[in-house]
């Protein structure tokens, strides 16, 4: 896809998808430096594929976060994606390379389309009139917000800051209270009634939210992989539906002075 390509668009939004799930795909086909980076990258797949990831990849990555117990090892796909350097186990490079590009076919490919046929319905034609060089007010190079949609802009920063504060680990069991608060926003209301009350009662899961150790830190980028980010997924499916296309035109404001 070229700059020319996308400057001529009508239809901005649906260009601006395809242009933010490609460079979700190079981020993929490239690798990962940490776990810690695969669970930032599928939040963002989230809010970018508008909620069209299949619930059984979110299964498939709790899975994978679990780990190999018997030596603690990652499972193979969670090796393949992440760089050599970040790696705990053996894995030929062409192997973990092929993996990457399978998944990027299997997973970003359908989504994407889902995704497209949803968006569609909505994306908004706009006709400008422009002189020769001129350049688009609605070139989807210049348009800040996900899918021209300024509300998955702000479920994505929540969804960003709820994540890392979970995986970063919170201070103390009155923090957790805190944070469900923004965790509600994050999600967009889809996880249980009870979730937050069970995070703030259940001792262990006290001890994993709040506690530095490596060993709970791998606890709760397991805890994030099985609750949040499907969570986050559901979420970004029901906003979808309601959030409404606003342009970032970039043109000059005329103004008119009265005599």
């Amino acid at each position: 896809m070229t700059n020319d390509d996308v400057l001529e668009s009508h239809r901005p939004a649906l260009k601006k998808l395809a242009l933010d799930i490609q460079g979700l795909r190079e981020e993929l086909l490239t690798g990962f430096g940490s776990r810690r980076e695969v669970l930032e990258w599928s939040q963002r797949l989230t809010v970018r594929t508008l909620g069209e990831i299949r619930t059984s990849w979110y299964h498939e990555l709790a899975r994978q976060f679990r780990g190999v117990p018997s030596s603690g090892d990652e499972r193979a796909l969670l090796s393949a994606l992440l760089t050599p350097a970040a790696r705990s186990r053996e894995l030929n490079p062409e192997t973990a390379d092929a993996l990457r590009e399978r998944l990027a076919a299997v997973l970003l490919g359908p989504s994407e389309h889902r995704a497209f046929r949803r968006l569609r319905k909505d994306a908004t034609e706009y006709v400008d009139e422009r002189g020769a060089g001129d350049t688009s007010g609605h070139d989807p190079l210049k348009q800040r917000y996900i899918a021209m949609r300024p509300a998955l802009d702000e479920l994505d920063a929540y969804q960003g800051r709820v994540l890392a504060q979970c995986v970063d680990g919170l201070k103390d069991r009155s923090t957790i209270l805190e944070w469900g608060d923004e965790l509600e926003l994050a999600t967009h209301g889809e996880l249980d009634d009870d979730f937050l009350e069970r995070c703030y009662r259940e001792p262990s899961t006290v001890t994993m939210l709040t506690t530095s150790s490596d060993d709970q830190k791998r606890a709760r980028e397991l805890f994030a992989a099985t609750y949040l980010v499907p969570a986050y997924n559901a979420g970004v499916r029901d906003l979808t539906g309601r959030a409404k296309e606003l342009p970032d035109a970039e043109k000059a404001t005329k103004e008119v002075h009265l005599a």
